[in-house]
């Protein structure tokens, strides 16, 4: 049987980068995710099989924040580029969102999160379709063969996509949303910014970016205009729908 050694791919937060931005990279241990440090080199047992935690996306909140104007831009020119994690959506799935965790003010999200996932699978007719079940009750990431969506605890990122590889190949992706910061659902996507929104993060901009790493996309280098780009602004919704470094990476995958 092989280790059950937890492999972590974080990112830390580099907030100095960009004023009033978040900023993620690869490190050995992220800040702001000891409860998962604290669990190193554990799986998770089953009867015949167990699952390892082998990557963690995180998107950092920023240390500034806005009591006014947001800190987002317009869409610019886009790069192209995309990374990949190494792993890969095997089939159609459903997604379990546990809608106790979702806050109130939001209303419902489901078919926010639907169409977020169905921006990946259009961009490619091989990438496999994930439908939203508004069955879930876990109130944290867990190892469950079960895609599941939720807002809880995130340290210091907007959002945090929890990704293990069970022994027998199957791959688990659970989403969590931090419950810290403000939420809403922006109109439409406009023109990639709403400058007078606030300190507010438009859910469908954030889920498309983290499902986009369940899809089995990492963050690329720069690609400002990416979806897949590592920082979140508030007032942001360019990242709903894909650049072209984001449609090449899932056509690359699938």
């Amino acid at each position: 049987m092989r280790s059950k050694v937890m492999f972590v791919a974080a990112f830390a937060l580099l907030a100095a980068v960009v004023p009033g931005g978040a900023f993620a990279q690869r490190s050995g241990v992220p800040d702001g995710v000891a409860v998962v440090g604290s669990i190193h080199g554990r799986g998770v047992a089953g009867p015949g099989s167990y699952a390892v935690l082998i990557d963690i996306h995180e998107m950092p909140k920023a240390k500034a924040k806005p009591t006014r104007a947001a800190n987002c831009s317009n869409a610019g020119a886009e790069s192209g580029t995309y990374g990949l994690t190494g792993w890969k959506i095997g089939g159609n799935r459903v997604a379990h969102l546990s809608t106790a965790t979702v806050p109130s003010s939001l209303g419902s999200v489901t078919s926010t999160l639907e169409a977020s996932w169905d921006v990946w699978s259009a961009a490619e007719p091989a990438a496999p379709s994930v439908n939203v079940a508004t069955d879930g009750t876990v109130t944290r990431y867990t190892a469950n063969r079960s895609y599941d969506i939720l807002w809880g605890r995130t340290g210091r990122s907007l959002a945090t996509t929890y990704t293990w590889r069970w022994s027998d190949g199957t791959i688990e992706s659970d989403v969590v949303f931090d419950k810290g910061v403000t939420w809403w659902k922006a109109p439409s996507e406009g023109d990639g910014c709403y400058e007078t929104a606030g300190n507010v993060y438009d859910v469908a901009n954030i889920a498309t970016h983290e499902f986009g790493h369940a899809y089995g996309l990492d963050h690329p280098s720069g690609a400002r205009f990416e979806t897949m780009y590592a920082y979140g602004y508030s007032g942001e919704t360019l990242k709903r729908s894909l650049a072209t470094g984001d449609v090449a990476g899932v056509r690359a995958n699938y």
